[in-house]
């Protein structure tokens, strides 16, 4: 317990001595969104809460958790604690922790903050809390695989163009193929949610697809945080 308390300490101590990191990550998607938000016909728009919520998922679960974990790395930070007896739960847990309490809370209050009614507010709270932490665990894989900051930094920016393009391409063709993978891509559930809120439910197969998504990550990352307690650092 002591050692978990001390890697959540020495992680607060890396956000609050990054405080530029902190706001392009967690202040800027939501500047972004309220300035989307002064247009008079994008204002009240479900539609438009999707690009605030790449946003969120891009920056706040995802940048935020790639290059702190780089940069780990980078100056080697990652093997001292695997050397100190950090376990993969221990490290995983602790890595997950902030960036998902900072998108998960800007996605849930989007909406609210900005007058945008959701009919199904429990099962939109569900979506936005998995695909955050489908994006942190992403990340993650990222910053663990990756060699430098700059790499991740061009991995996450590849994730978040599949991210913002695809269900746009998709939502304009919705018996092509490319709709189908949208749909069991790690964006289904959000992008479905979104364009079709009267009709998803939780067990729609998207929703469970997102499910199986997070549980191959959780597992892919147990063995990246292994593959760096070998000689790739």
């Amino acid at each position: 317990m002591n050692r978990l308390q001390s890697l959540f300490w020495f992680r607060w101590q890396y956000l609050i001595t990054n405080k530029v990191l902190l706001f392009v990550c967690v202040v800027t998607p939501f500047l972004d969104f309220l300035i989307l938000q002064t247009i008079p016909f994008i204002h009240g728009e479900i539609f438009f809460l999707n690009i605030g919520l790449d946003l969120v998922y891009s920056l706040t679960a995802g940048s935020f958790t790639s290059l702190m974990v780089s940069e780990e790395k980078e100056k080697k930070m990652l093997r001292t604690l695997i050397l100190t007896g950090v376990t993969r739960t221990e490290y995983i847990l602790t890595t997950l922790a902030f960036p998902f309490f900072f998108s998960a809370l800007t996605a849930i209050s989007m909406p609210i903050f900005f007058g945008i009614h959701i009919q199904q507010f429990t099962i939109y709270c569900l979506v936005v809390m998995t695909t955050s932490l489908i994006f942190i665990l992403i990340n993650l894989l990222i910053g663990l695989f990756t060699k430098t900051q700059v790499h991740a930094s061009l991995f996450s920016m590849l994730v978040l163009l599949i991210a913002t393009f695809l269900p746009m391409i998709a939502i304009d063709n919705s018996n092509s193929l490319l709709f189908h993978i949208t749909q069991y891509s790690f964006i289904g559930a959000n992008t479905e949610f979104l364009t079709r809120p009267d009709s998803f439910t939780i067990t729609s197969s998207s929703m469970i697809t997102t499910i199986f998504w997070v549980i191959c990550l959780i597992i892919l990352t147990h063995y990246a945080f292994k593959w760096n307690g070998k000689d790739h650092l």
